[in-house]
């Protein structure tokens, strides 16, 4: 149905020799979206269309923007920069989340408390002092087999006469 409004509207438009601006064009095809009026629409471009200047289009547009509580592009941006916003705090909420999960699933301890509100340089030294410390374990585990196999076993046999 969207679709059907944008053709026909813009049709409308080009059956007048009146040359509408980009934001004219793009204002009566959302009213007539918006709106669902087809007869209120050909009526806005009417009056666009017999226009002179600007600023009486503007006021048109204002007028016939009033009747479906159309908002003004800045409140239309900062709209989708809150949605923007409220999006990457979802996201970074995630992040922070994984990353603790992964952190602590390599042996770093700590919480996504500490991840939210530390500092990367101080976190790259958590992970650098736990891979050092995993290292150690290896050296101690890979000490302790070596010994265990270089140590001769005892083994007392009875001479076989």
């Amino acid at each position: 149905m969207g679709l059907t409004v944008i053709s026909e509207t813009m049709s409308e438009m080009c059956k007048l020799k009146h040359s509408f601006s980009d934001g004219e064009k793009e204002f009566v095809v959302q009213f007539a979206v918006r709106s669902g009026d087809k007869n209120l629409t050909n009526q806005l471009i009417d009056e666009l269309s017999e226009c002179e200047n600007g600023q009486e289009s503007q006021s048109v547009m204002e007028k016939y923007a009033k009747m479906i509580d159309m908002k003004p592009f800045w409140v239309t941006q900062i709209e989708n920069l809150l949605i923007s916003i409220e999006m990457y705090r979802l996201e970074e909420e995630k992040a922070i989340n994984r990353l603790a999960e992964v952190l602590t699933a390599y042996g770093v301890d700590v919480t996504e408390e500490q991840v939210r509100r530390a500092d990367a340089e101080e976190i790259k030294e958590k992970v650098n002092e736990s891979r050092r410390e995993q290292e150690e374990e290896d050296e101690e585990r890979e000490n302790v087999k070596e010994s265990e196999q270089h140590v001769p076993k005892c083994t007392l046999r009875e001479p076989v006469l």
